[in-house]
C-alpha cells in the first residue's frame, strides 16, 4: 500500500532547481551580447535599404529630368540658374544634392532671399527664386538694402531709392547684414513704401549717435528717432509708425518750415525749431 503513496511536497526553501553552467571556456550572453547584435543586424539593414533606394531612384531610368521649370527675380534668369545648379534635360533626376546646392547659392549670391527645389516625380523638377527687393541704397557704389538689413548688389533700377550716409567704421560688404542705427535706418525705409507714410526721402544720415538725420528731396530737414529704435520688436515698429504719422501730420499743417524735430520722448511731440 505504501507504494502508491503520494509523497510529500518539499517546503519552498528546500526545493531545488536545475541548473545550468556553460562550458568551461564559453561566455555566457547577458543583454549587452544582444543588443550589440541587434544594432549589427539594423545597421546591415540600412546599408541594404540604402543600397536599394541608390539603385531604384540614381540608376532607374525612369527617373529622368525631362521637364524643368525655373521661376526667377529681377537679376537671375534661367541660364545662370541652370549653369550654377549644373541642370539639364537628360540628367538623372536624382543626381542633383538639393540641399547642398541649395545652401551654396544662398552664400554666393546674397540677393537672393530664398531658393525652392523640388522633385516631381518621376520626370519633372521645379527651382523658385525669391530676391531681395532693395528698399534703399549704401553709398553710391552699387550697393543696397532691403528691408532685413542685408546688403547686396544692384545696380539698375535703384536711381531712385534714398541714399544711406554716415556709414564710416560700419562694413558694407555684400551679404552684410547692418545693425544699430543702421537697422534703424532699415525700417524707416521699409516703413516709407507704405502710401500712407510716403515721404520724400533724399538720403539718411547715420552719423549721429542718438537720431537719424533726413534731407527730403525739397531741401527739408527731418530729425527723427523713436522708442526702440535700433530693434526689431514689434513695440519698436509701432512706435516709428505713430512717429511718422504725427510728423506728416505736423508738416502738413506748416509745409513752409524747412526744419522738423521729432526726437523727444513725447511722442505727441513734434515741433519746427524755426
Amino acid at each position: 500500500m505504501h507504494l502508491f503513496r503520494r509523497r510529500p511536497r518539499p517546503a519552498r526553501a528546500e526545493r531545488t532547481y536545475l541548473r545550468t553552467r556553460a562550458p568551461r571556456g564559453v561566455t555566457a550572453w547577458g543583454p549587452a551580447d544582444h543588443l550589440v547584435v541587434w544594432l549589427g543586424v539594423l545597421l546591415v539593414l540600412g546599408v541594404l535599404a540604402g543600397l536599394l533606394h541608390h539603385l531604384h531612384f540614381h540608376r532607374n531610368p525612369q527617373y529622368v529630368l525631362r521637364r524643368l521649370t525655373i521661376v526667377t527675380g529681377t537679376t537671375m534668369n534661367e541660364m545662370l540658374v541652370r549653369e550654377y545648379l549644373g541642370l539639364h534635360e537628360g540628367m538623372p533626376l536624382f543626381d542633383l544634392d538639393i540641399e547642398r546646392r541649395r545652401q551654396d547659392l544662398l552664400s554666393d549670391a546674397p540677393n537672393i532671399r530664398s531658393i525652392t527645389i523640388t522633385r516631381r516625380l518621376p520626370t519633372r523638377m521645379e527651382v523658385r527664386i525669391v530676391e531681395r527687393e532693395p528698399v534703399g541704397r549704401v553709398g553710391r557704389s552699387g550697393q543696397v538694402i532691403d528691408s532685413e538689413g542685408v546688403i547686396f548688389p544692384r545696380y539698375v533700377g535703384v536711381d531712385h531709392l534714398p541714399v544711406l550716409t554716415g556709414l564710416e567704421g560700419i562694413e558694407v560688404q555684400p551679404g552684410a547684414r547692418l545693425d544699430g542705427l543702421g537697422l534703424a535706418a532699415v525700417h524707416l525705409l521699409a516703413a516709407l513704401t507704405r502710401p500712407e507714410l510716403s515721404l520724400p526721402v533724399a538720403t539718411v544720415d547715420l552719423s549721429h549717435p542718438d537720431y537719424l538725420q533726413l534731407s527730403l528731396a525739397d531741401q527739408r530737414l527731418v530729425k527723427l528717432c523713436w522708442k526702440g529704435m535700433e530693434t526689431s520688436s514689434v513695440e519698436a515698429r509701432n512706435a516709428l509708425v505713430r512717429r511718422l504719422q504725427k510728423l506728416l501730420a505736423a508738416m502738413a499743417v506748416a509745409p513752409q518750415r524747412r526744419v522738423w524735430d521729432a526726437t523727444v520722448a513725447d511722442e505727441s511731440r513734434i515741433f519746427s525749431p524755426y
